[in-house]
């Protein structure tokens, strides 16, 4: 298995249950968080049959869930009529020298103030996915995942959570105020994070999606795609062809 993988199942476990689903689907459950599509996916393992997805999405309605999200570290053969992301796993190896990397000495890194980092992502991710969903996911994921907060001028300037296991640092959610963009934040912030990942011999490594993240600006400080996850969504049920 490729050591990542390990560590982010240890990841959703800290929010979600697992149980095996059919043949070849188990099924991830965060009922604390119920509408968090990622927290409550179909992980596949092979191609599942058409029974199989039929079953899932009577699971689904029957629980009152308005999606079916399929993932797993294959493409699917059949996706049943959903659309594929593809999220890269990129990992900074070992040994890799950061001293290079662009910082801000005028920024500080800290635990960020809870309010803040509410309105912080309200700012952004409220417009998309709604206040009530942003400040319970908000909420939901500091209870197990430790926070950074970028402070410049005494605003939060950016933030992110780190998850930690068996060697592995992950880094996610990084996200800076446009209003502080192009003052290296989000650079202060990773290197940050690699400096006291080296320090205690872990490896740095985060997950790139298709649509905010800067993947170009990754592997020119050395990360290196390792994984891909591939992600199918569903919110539309008369979409799927079955």
């Amino acid at each position: 298995m490729i050591p990542t993988r390990k560590t982010d199942e240890k990841f959703y476990r800290l929010f979600s249950t697992f149980h095996a689903f059919s043949e070849h689907l188990t099924k991830r459950e965060d009922n604390e968080l119920r509408d968090k599509y990622d927290h409550n996916a179909f992980c596949y393992s092979g191609q599942p049959t058409e029974d199989e997805l039929r079953a899932a999405l009577a699971y689904q309605k029957a629980r009152g869930d308005a999606f079916l999200k399929l993932e797993g570290y294959e493409p699917l053969a059949n996706a049943f009529g959903m659309e594929c992301e593809e999220t890269v796993t990129m990992v900074l190896p070992k040994g890799t020298d950061i001293s290079g990397w662009k910082a801000n000495p005028e920024v500080s890194i800290k635990t960020p103030d809870f309010d803040q980092l509410e309105q912080h992502e309200l700012k952004y991710y409220g417009p998309l996915y709604g206040e009530d969903f942003t400040v319970r996911n908000n909420r939901h994921l500091r209870e197990k995942l430790t926070y950074l907060g970028a402070y410049l001028g005494g605003k939060l300037a950016g933030d992110c959570y780190i998850f930690a296991s068996d060697g592995y640092v992950c880094m996610d959610s990084l996200l800076v105020d446009e209003a502080f963009r192009h003052q290296y934040i989000a650079t202060t912030l990773v290197k940050h994070i690699a400096e006291k990942g080296q320090e205690r011999g872990a490896v740095l490594y985060l997950h790139a999606d298709p649509e905010d993240t800067p993947k170009d600006m990754y592997a020119k400080m050395g990360f290196q795609s390792v994984d891909k996850l591939y992600e199918y969504l569903c919110t539309d049920f008369s979409k799927l062809k079955i």
